[in-house]
């Protein structure tokens, strides 16, 4: 069964029809929470959105049940989980670490053994958690549930995300499925999970993308080669590197950045975001959207993550 992303107008959600797994939505203020609602899973995060007030939307064929699993909020189709969970720990490596167990828990129980997409939004990103920034401390403690629970930490790890927000401690959504997903890297970067140390005691866990049936989640993307951050400064030259290196993993997955059918973008500095948006819409002509947020390394300006859909 088909699994597909939209956005959709804030003022339309009220008039949601069936199939629906989940909704997130952005605002400026107020704290992030997860919870179910008219049958399916609502997460509101605390990103101002750059532009008209959208939401996300993902959609499945078929009827959708729906769970609370104490902390997690769960809706499935036959062939797809979707979850959302906030934690309160200030702790950014606990809080890794107790979401990520309850999520592979959940997923594995309700029979969706396959993380596809991960979405995780980590307050204070690049500020010090002790002596760790918390997006390290995050790392180190989503490696550890991850490994507690017996994954190869290479190629069978989901696609994922980690940018800032304003409020609260960590909130990860997420798309598991029951059939099995191929994991994609990109030959112009390290593997995430192959980075050095200097990135933190324990490497980013995720794919660069995972593809499940004709459906490819393309990772947060930035203007990284090799394991570098490239064009320090300059919003322009990290659009095109970033592209570039979406365009990578796009055909990799067996697909074009024609195929894309779905974009969030994350800028540090909304002055920014006319600019990028001028530059990007010719060259991915997808519906996008636009989010002020930090990145998870404090020189880089943007990340785009996408969907896409094989022909």
């Amino acid at each position: 069964m088909e699994l597909r992303p939209d956005i959709v107008s804030v003022a339309d959600l009220s008039s949601l029809d069936g199939g629906v797994l989940g909704v997130i939505r952005f605002s400026e203020n107020g704290a992030a929470q997860a919870a179910l609602t008219r049958g399916f899973v609502e997460i509101s995060l605390p990103l101002p959105i750059l532009g008209d007030d959208v939401a996300e939307v993902w959609r499945c064929d078929g009827d959708v049940r729906s769970l609370q699993d104490g902390e997690l909020s769960l809706a499935m189709s036959d062939d797809f989980l979707f979850g959302a969970i906030v934690a309160n720990e200030d702790d950014a490596g606990a809080a890794g670490s107790r979401v990520y167990d309850a999520i592979v828990r959940a997923a594995r129980r309700e029979g969706f053994p396959n993380l596809l997409r991960v979405w995780n939004h980590v307050r204070g990103i690049n500020s010090l958690d002790g002596e760790l920034e918390r997006y390290h401390a995050f790392c180190r403690g989503r490696h550890d549930a991850f490994a507690s629970h017996g994954y190869g930490l290479r190629a069978d790890l989901p696609a994922a995300s980690a940018v800032g927000m304003r409020e609260g401690s960590l909130a990860t959504y997420f798309v598991a499925s029951r059939g099995a997903a191929e994991q994609v890297e990109n030959p112009r970067q390290v593997s995430a999970y192959d980075y050095p140390r200097e990135y933190g005691p324990r490497s980013p866990s995720f794919s660069r993308a995972t593809v499940a049936g004709s459906l490819v989640f393309i990772s947060g993307t930035a203007s990284i080669v090799g394991h570098e951050s490239r064009h320090h400064g300059d919003v322009d030259a990290q659009l095109d590197e970033t592209i570039e290196n979406l365009d990578r993993v796009a055909v990799v997955s067996g697909a074009t950045l024609s195929d894309i059918i779905s974009l969030k973008v994350y800028v540090r500095d909304r002055n920014d975001c006319a600019r990028i948006a001028e530059r990007l819409a010719p060259r991915i002509p997808a519906p996008a959207i636009y989010l002020e947020a930090d990145i998870c390394r404090a020189e880089l300006l943007l990340e785009i993550e996408a969907v896409a859909r094989r022909g």
